[in-house]
């Protein structure tokens, strides 16, 4: 016999399917059983709940390690950067400091603050001196009868014939070759230099070599006082 629910094929003369249990009554009717559509509850399979899901396991375990990893480079970066900043104000404190140090050691010396154009320590040695020999000469100018009484040692500017004029510019100018004993054929130049008791004048004019009895300093400063001369 055929099961009408299940086609199951069963013993003749068995009132029930030995499967799925159903009467096997030739009168029976579907109207008079239960609802032969429902599933076999016998033959579900509800799955076992004491397995693990090793996958879901291995993906919460990779996502953790991930996290962990990230808090991490971004520890040791914004550590990195902190470290960095300290560094930087450091160094920038220990420059200012340097800075601060070099103003207060040049702030003690006026003739540098005054001449600090110049970067050469030669350069400042020759200025200061320059004006050591300038401060020690202007009252030699008035008791020794000189013009300008450093014009051999130092090179002249504007401000050392300041007030001057054209005539006292000659003099200065040929005071220079005085001092090395030039005679000289101007009149007023051989009166005014016979006048002055450093004066000697025992070279001839002829005999005189700019080149090898001047200095260089003695040179520029003739050729600037000629030059201011000329110009006015």
């Amino acid at each position: 016999m055929i099961c009408k629910r299940c086609n199951h094929i069963n013993n003749d003369g068995a009132k029930f399917c030995i499967k799925c249990g159903a009467p096997m009554d030739e009168n029976y009717s579907q109207s008079q059983s239960i609802n032969y559509n429902q599933p076999n509850y016998n033959d579900y399979r509800y799955p076992n709940n004491n397995q693990t899901d090793w996958a879901q396991v291995i993906k919460i375990i990779i996502g953790t390690l991930v996290v962990v990893a990230v808090i991490v480079l971004l520890g040791k970066q914004f550590i990195g950067n902190d470290n960095s900043d300290v560094v930087t104000q450091s160094g920038q404190a220990a420059s200012s400091s340097n800075q601060q140090s070099q103003d207060s050691s040049q702030s003690t010396d006026p003739a540098y603050n005054e001449y600090n154009n110049y970067t050469s320590k030669n350069e400042y040695n020759s200025y200061t001196n320059n004006n050591y020999t300038r401060n020690n000469s202007s009252s030699s100018n008035k008791t020794g009868g000189y013009i300008i009484s450093y014009s051999s040692d130092v090179l002249l500017t504007l401000s050392d014939i300041q007030g001057l004029s054209k005539q006292q510019l000659r003099y200065a100018r040929n005071e220079i070759y005085a001092r090395h004993g030039r005679k000289f054929q101007s009149q007023d130049l051989r009166n005014y230099f016979n006048s002055k008791s450093w004066y000697q004048g025992v070279i001839e004019p002829s005999n005189f070599n700019d080149k090898t009895m001047l200095t260089n300093i003695e040179i520029k400063n003739i050729q600037f006082l000629k030059s201011v001369e000329n110009s006015m």
